[in-house]
């Protein structure tokens, strides 16, 4: 009876224990989710879906592919059977004893067919260094579509920031010019001076000349994201609600992934592409002075005189056999080419080491930065709830009479500083997120 208890209680433990996983698990998917910034660009989904139709670089991976597929069908080919066809037809003039020149018509064919059956692996290892290559040709097709996906999803946050930074600066702009005007009318009342006038007008000329630069960098990184991605029709940048809500609301910095396993970066499977190659080499620099066998077979025709004959006979000859071929001395070039291939590996397995570290260092720093940046965030947060608060006050006391314009438009331009820092935080957050997923879930 104990021994029934205990078993049912252990059922239902492990039945618990596989609720909560579950529960943490779906709520960990909806945390990513959260921060998919095309969740709240939906535009910008529609765009890396249809990279592979529009976006200039994928369509020249394709080519990629293609060119070596063509590779690997020239490598299969000295596997199997070649066969070869010749014709030829003669006139020929003859010098015969006691004769003067005698002149015959002579045509001839042959084909001849041959087949490799044993080269040590050499052909073997030539295919599979086309098919190495191959593979990695549609690896990297993979891999630069997720990079360009990064990239397009880095681009359009700049865009969006860089509008974003725009509006504020044409708030700023206006609470300039209308600083200026009050400063006009307090002048005309002899309440201000005309340096402070100047001053007024300096800073609104300073702000639209960084709204000129704002937009001319718009529309500099507007033309390069429309040739990565392909896409010419117009877009909104404008932020919308829903994003504003997360930006302000979202806790950042929880269920970062943590780095288990083995990480993996275009360089690495590259690296790991020509070690592989390189063994393949070796085998064919083996092969080089050992005897290579093949089959062989053919037709042929000819034409013979007769003994004391004018006329000729023609004809059929069928060849079958085995052919050896032994390269004996070559003067070093086999031992060179395996010393090469040899040092290429090492080289390639020394650079995988270092490069598999750096990566993980690199991760290391990123995920340390992401933690770095949701503090940031937070603070951004606290510094744009105080700026709000000293607005207000502003507002309150310039209404009353109590504070002077200049003051009032400060706190007006200080909450604008500490809104565009908050959204800089959370758009570069966002940024180095992607980084940090793109190399998590790297194609291997």
């Amino acid at each position: 009876m104990k021994s029934i208890f205990c078993i049912s209680y252990i059922l239902s433990f492990l039945s618990c224990v596989t609720f909560i996983c579950a529960v943490n698990e779906k709520k960990k998917l909806f945390f990513n989710a959260e921060e998919n910034i095309e969740s709240y660009f939906p535009l910008l989904a529609e765009i890396t879906d249809n990279l592979e139709q529009t976006a200039p670089s994928l369509k020249e991976s394709r080519q990629i592919i293609k060119e070596a597929n063509s590779q690997k069908i020239i490598a299969d080919s000295s596997k199997g059977i070649s066969v070869n066809m010749n014709l030829s037809g003669v006139s020929i003039h003859e010098n015969r004893p006691g004769q003067s020149y005698y002149q015959s018509y002579r045509t001839v064919g042959s084909i001849y067919a041959k087949k490799p059956l044993y080269h040590w692996g050499a052909l073997n290892a030539k295919s599979r260094v086309a098919e190495l290559s191959e593979k990695y040709a549609i690896h990297q097709t993979t891999a630069a579509k997720e990079n360009l996906i990064y990239q397009i999803k880095s681009e359009f946050m700049n865009l969006v920031f860089l509008n974003y930074e725009k509006n504020l600066a044409n708030e700023t702009l206006s609470l300039n010019q209308q600083n200026e005007e009050d400063l006009l009318k307090r002048k005309e009342l002899g309440m201000v001076t005309e340096l402070e006038v100047s001053q007024a007008t300096i800073k609104k000329l300073e702000q639209s000349i960084k709204i000129a630069e704002i937009n001319r960098l718009l529309i500099t990184k507007k033309a390069y994201f429309r040739f990565d991605t392909g896409y010419y029709n117009s877009f909104d940048l404008d932020i919308s609600d829903k994003f504003e809500r997360f930006y302000n609301e979202h806790d950042f910095g929880k269920n970062i992934p943590q780095i288990v396993g083995s990480l993996s970066s275009e360089n690495i499977e590259q690296l790991k592409n020509q070690i592989e190659t390189e063994k393949e080499n070796i085998k064919v620099a083996n092969s080089n002075l050992k005897p290579k066998v093949n089959l062989v077979g053919g037709f042929y025709q000819d034409q013979i005189d007769l003994p004391d004959n004018p006329d000729s006979v023609r004809r059929n000859n069928f060849l079958v056999g085995i052919e050896a071929n032994w390269a004996l001395w070559d003067s070093g070039h086999s031992k060179g080419l395996k010393s090469l291939a040899l040092a290429k590996k090492l080289k390639f397995e020394i650079q995988l080491e270092s490069n598999t570290k750096k990566l993980r260092l690199e991760m290391n720093s990123l995920r340390s930065e992401l933690l770095n940046l949701a503090k940031q965030i937070e603070v951004s947060r606290q510094l744009v709830a105080t700026s709000k608060n000293r607005f207000e006050k502003s507002q309150i006391e310039f209404d009353a009479n109590r504070k002077t314009s200049t003051d009032y438009f400060a706190s007006q331009l200080g909450l604008s500083v500490a809104k565009l820092s908050l959204i800089k935080s959370v758009f570069t957050y966002l940024q180095v997120k992607e980084k940090y997923d793109f190399h998590l879930k790297y194609p291997k």
